[in-house]
């Protein structure tokens, strides 16, 4: 029959949840599988691979036979689970989708479950109850009482709860093996899925809960197992269970305090507010909520923090004695708002700590000020202040590995604009003493600063990445935000403007759930420049004005956002347009010394230097003064307009020895290197130095590739040449001819700026200069000497 139906053209027979077949139904499809072998039917059967049946047996047995195919399908990955969710539930937010994969746990059935239900889904529920009505009664109390224990559960605890001899035990967990309530991989036991450890304590009623839960406590503490992270967890959580809140909120205080030593900041925040509402009132209350603020600066929520420690200082004011304590929440309260990049925060919870412990502080407390001070005098540009102040917490005599790492790297990051190679010791040495001193947030951050080394020395990503990827481990979503825009200044090195978008766009939802204005503003900003490179205008200047009103008044981010406008003529191969548009955000970058040293800041002496500004050498000079070159890549960028400024002096030589030096600074940035020799390849062959005609066909096929198509007809146009002037004996340029020409057809401002791809302004600049040097006084007159062109040799 299957033969008949699928001529001509095939079929496919498809047979889902074999598992529950009949016998006579698998004998079916044994037989399809020994005999469709030249018949125009695909056979496809799924059957659940965890589940013993004749179904599971056929398959294994036909597995490579009669041209078989057997395909074992994987658990959806966390972002294939959150991919699932949004193609359900497309408002589904973020917590809602962090419950799903939780629960889920990578079963799309469960998924769409978890999804629809606020708790167990009802038909999971009915699953596991009809299993488990086949228990007896004692070996139902055992799988209640691991239930309690955890999802991971320590079998020999079960014996001291459940009273329960371990024969027994032991008969009751392969009961559960076999049943697939529970899974074991020969050493230990764990509920196959969450969902079915819910499921039984679902069905627990509270008296017996909560009296398994006390049980289950004192066998623990009994147990004499050695104290730790998860030891800590588990005892608060049954501490939790058995009602007594006192024991819970000490018990989860220590987990809190475990998770920040480990450096688990999300983990620790979530511990910390449930011991802190268990506490409510108690004589713990404020060495919780002390925590709690410590855990909230070092995530960088600083508004929560400062809301928490405010509460806090006030509620200590009112105990004797408490300044100390005091002091230290506005030390944590100032580490928050240097992390947000709140100086006046910062100064004036510094200044509350220092009145509060008087004159002669604590010395451990002297250089934890110190360095805080430190990081407010880098804001201010004072480098040699926060040199002097980091030196004077090392000389304490009591840094500890975490004084130690933040001086190191408050001097590797004084040093990194001027001395890549002393900055890279300096947090090397950080990186070591982390390490040692098992501080994973302090090894975060060296690792972060040697990525921005890595990063200004050769557009390296790799450890920027790890350190990415850390940040979310640990839960420091304010590193995370500042690692995104470094990882997007990377990606703009290599010409990867997707990837620099993608982690721009993560920055902002960051900077938005934490409260971070700057950081928010500048990956705006930054998405600016993305969309400047894409050739989009309008959405360019769209973000630019978000990033003006998310933080106006900011100098900095406002010359970046006027740099913004100043791409699209760059990558039309217009540079006089471009030259007007970058001018207003250059000349506010020149008066900031500490402003990032992004390639657009290298970019613009190079363009001056390529069209015969004479203000180019000031550029160059000003840019290496303010560290423009920190960057390898600015300093392949500022080397071609060195070698043009040279050219044109006459010095040959020199320009070619410059160009040479300057291609070694696009390593991992090929397609700036293409931009710097197209925009010196007509100087360089009017001045008879370079290889302008190889580089213009480089760059050509490269900005081709990029789909940089106007770029790319830039370069074709001057491979090509330009034709012979015929009032080149008035000193009218080659490109004041075309505007020239244009001029007697006719055309408006506009019209011949779109025609040559540069700005109406550039045109206005090209018709001034003709009607100076021809002597004409109007537009007529320009058009009626443009239709009667000299002969070739006349004027």
């Amino acid at each position: 029959m299957l033969s008949r139906i699928a001529d001509p053209g095939g079929m496919v027979v498809i047979l889902e949840d074999l598992h529950w077949a009949d016998p006579d139904t698998i004998a079916v499809v044994e037989y399809l599988a020994s005999n469709l072998l030249g018949v125009r039917v695909l056979c496809l059967v799924t059957v659940r691979s965890q589940t013993p049946s004749a179904a599971l047996s056929l398959a294994r047995r036909e597995r490579g036979l009669h041209g078989g195919t057997h395909l074992s399908l994987e658990r959806l990955n966390a972002e294939q689970a959150a991919l699932m969710v949004l193609a359900c539930d497309p408002d589904a937010g973020r917590d809602q989708v962090a419950r799903v994969q939780r629960a889920a746990e990578g079963v799309p059935l469960l998924i769409e479950e978890v999804l629809a239900s606020p708790g167990v889904p009802d038909s999971f529920a009915d699953t596991v109850r009809e299993r488990l009505g086949e228990f007896t009664a004692q070996e139902r109390a055992v799988i209640d009482a691991a239930a309690v224990l955890g999802r991971a559960f320590d079998w020999r605890l079960l014996s001291p709860v459940t009273g329960i001899v371990p024969e027994l035990i032991a008969g009751a967990l392969a009961r559960g093996v076999d049943r697939q309530i529970l899974s074991s991989d020969g050493t230990s036991f764990r509920f196959r899925h969450a969902l079915t450890r819910e499921a039984v304590l679902e069905a627990l009623l509270p008296p017996r809960h909560q009296g398994l839960a006390a049980a289950a406590l004192s066998a623990l503490e009994e147990a004499g197992l050695r104290p730790g992270a998860a030891w800590h967890d588990l005892a608060a959580d049954l501490a939790v269970r058995a009602g007594d809140r006192g024991r819970a909120a000490v018990l989860l205080a220590g987990s809190g305090r475990a998770a920040l030593e480990r450096g688990a900041l999300a983990t620790a925040l979530d511990t910390l507010q449930r011991a802190a509402g268990l506490s409510d009132g108690d004589d713990m209350q404020p060495g919780i909520e002390q925590l709690l603020v410590e855990a909230l600066a070092l995530a960088g929520r600083v508004d929560e923090a400062q809301r928490a420690g405010g509460l806090l200082v006030r509620r200590l004011a009112e105990r004797p004695g408490s300044g100390g304590a005091r002091a230290e929440v506005h030390l944590a309260l100032a580490r928050a708002a240097v992390t947000a990049s709140r100086w006046p925060m910062a100064r004036s919870n510094v200044d509350s700590a220092r009145e509060l412990l008087g004159a002669s502080p604590p010395a451990v407390i002297t250089a934890r000020m110190a360095l805080l001070e430190a990081e407010v005098a880098l804001a201010a540009d004072d480098n040699a202040g926060a040199v002097r102040l980091a030196h004077r917490a090392l000389a304490t005599g009591v840094a500890g590995p975490e004084v130690r790492c933040h001086a190191l790297e408050i001097l590797g990051r004084a040093e990194r604009l001027h001395d890549l190679d002393a900055a890279r010791a300096a947090f090397g040495q950080a990186l070591e003493t982390a390490q040692a001193a098992q501080l994973p947030l302090w090894r975060l951050r060296a690792l972060h600063e040697l990525g921005t080394i890595d990063l200004f020395d050769h557009a390296g990503t790799d450890r920027l990445l790890a350190a990415r990827r850390t940040a979310d481990e640990l839960g420091a979503l304010s590193t995370a935000a500042i690692l995104d825009l470094q990882l997007s200044a990377a990606f703009v090195c290599r010409w990867e403007i997707d990837q620099c978008a993608a982690h721009l766009r993560s920055a902002v939802v960051l900077a938005e759930q934490l409260g971070f204005a700057l950081v928010r503003a500048l990956a705006l900003c930054h998405l600016a420049h993305c969309s400047a490179f894409k050739g989009d205008s309008a959405e360019s200047g769209r973000l630019a004005a978000l990033a003006l009103s998310a933080m106006p008044g900011d100098a900095e981010l406002e010359a970046f956002c006027l740099c913004a406008r100043g791409i699209i003529p760059l990558l039309a191969g217009d540079r006089h347009g471009a030259i007007e548009a970058l001018s207003p955000g250059m000349a506010i970058l020149a008066r900031l010394p500490q402003a990032a040293p992004a390639a657009i800041r290298a970019v613009w002496p190079l363009l001056l230097a390529s069209a015969g500004d004479d203000k180019a050498p000031a550029a160059i000079n000003q840019a290496r003064r303010l560290g423009v070159g920190a960057f390898r890549l600015n300093r392949g960028l500022l080397g071609y307009a060195e070698a043009i400024v040279a050219g044109r002096a006459g010095d040959r030589a020199r320009a070619r020895r410059l160009a040479a030096e300057a291609d070694t600074g696009f390593v991992n940035c090929p397609m700036w290197g293409h931009l710097a020799r197209a925009l010196a390849a007509e100087p360089a062959h009017a001045d008879g130095w370079g290889q302008p005609r190889h580089w213009l066909a480089e760059s050509r096929d490269a900005f081709t590739r990029h789909d940089l198509y106007r770029l790319a007809e830039w370069s074709d146009e001057l491979l090509a040449g330009p034709p012979p002037v015929p009032w080149a004996g008035l000193g009218i340029t080659n490109r004041e001819a075309d505007v020239l020409k244009l001029v007697a057809e006719g055309l408006a401002n506009k019209q011949i700026a779109a025609r040559l791809r540069v700005s109406p302004r550039t045109v206005e600049k090209h018709i001034e200069a003709l009607l100076r040097k021809t002597g004409v006084r109007s537009r007529t007159q320009l058009a009626v000497m443009a239709a009667q062109p000299p002969a070739p040799g006349g004027s």
